[in-house]
């Protein structure tokens, strides 16, 4: 009996036991630096359990954010990603490639392309929006939308470039990656430009308010260069750094024409130049007969030679 009572106490511990031991074993992707609201981890030996500030992150690791929730995690001290409320993603990892997997929701996500070591990627996959992201700041969604009959149509990915450029491509087309430069979309395969308005609702969502970072060290530089981020184009949108206060974007003026692909601008013929009067010609004298010179000077001096200067009383001199 007492064997058995033995065995069965260790048996028990085992089972008590194991979940930590397995998660122990896991490879450690990040670190949450910024949480808010209710936020769940579901891990491949443990059901959906909280996330908390300051928890490890692992690989195969699935992050759930609840309503009015966001959190923010560092991963491998190269990239930070911030994940919106109702959303959902999975991070998995093979050698020289991490990959983010989008499933619902919106997250930004930053890269610190000097961390990177040569020949190392990290992928994000949005639905049916897929892209390697390198020293860039990107904000990923994945939305449903309705076919026009009625239907339901599968789950649809938007990439949006907010710095540096990327390489998408569809699931279905992998050898035909397009590249999306600075302030330009990809969605459903097309790159198109962000127009100033978009800039409010792209970012909407993303910004916490007043909560625990990590202090010093790189993840904090991490999580300042994604605030940073965000913050630059908060400066030019007018968008509130409150999750939900949202102000109306202020009118921007175009110098140019919008931006094109590759990032360049047409600029505006110059202003036409007043036109330019020819200076008038230098006046010159009448051609002079050389005949009619000789002719006047012949009769001039004549008269001259030949008139009389005389005095008073009529007498010459």
């Amino acid at each position: 009996m007492l064997s058995i009572a033995r065995l069965a106490a260790v048996l028990i511990s085992l089972i008590a036991f194991w979940p930590p031991l397995a998660f122990a074993q896991a490879t450690k992707a990040g670190v949450v630096t910024t949480l808010e609201g209710h936020v769940t981890v579901t891990r491949v030996t443990l059901g959906p359990q909280s996330l908390k500030f300051k928890d490890d992150v692992f690989v195969d690791d699935k992050v759930t954010t609840g309503d009015q929730s966001i959190a923010r995690m560092l991963l491998g001290g190269k990239a930070v990603v911030t994940v919106r409320e109702r959303s959902t993603l999975t991070i998995t990892e093979v050698p020289g490639k991490a990959t983010i997997d989008l499933q619902a929701g919106k997250i930004a996500l930053a890269v610190a392309k000097d961390k990177m070591r040569p020949g190392e990627s990290i992928e994000i996959r949005a639905a049916n929006a897929v892209a390697g992201i390198r020293g860039t700041v990107v904000v990923a969604e994945v939305s449903s939308a309705s076919a026009q009959a009625g239907g339901a149509v599968g789950p649809t990915g938007t990439l949006w470039v907010l710095k540096g450029q990327i390489e998408a491509f569809l699931p279905n087309q992998p050898g035909n990656p397009v590249l999306v430069g600075a302030l330009q979309q990809f969605r459903g395969g097309n790159v198109t430009n962000i127009l100033p308005g978009q800039m409010a609702q792209i970012l909407q969502g993303l910004s916490t308010g007043q909560l625990p970072h990590t202090q010093g060290s790189d993840g904090q530089a991490k999580e300042n260069g994604v605030n940073a981020a965000i913050a630059l184009a908060n400066s030019f949108t007018g968008v509130g750094s409150v999750a939900g206060n949202v102000v109306p974007p202020p009118p921007v003026v175009m110098n140019g024409a919008p931006i094109l692909p590759g990032n360049t601008l047409i600029k505006p013929p110059p202003p036409a130049s007043p036109p330019v009067t020819p200076p008038l010609p230098a006046m010159q004298p009448p051609p002079c007969d050389y005949r009619d010179y000789r002719h006047y000077r012949h009769h001039h001096d004549t008269a001259v030679t030949t008139t009389a200067i005389k005095r008073p009383g009529g007498l010459p001199y």
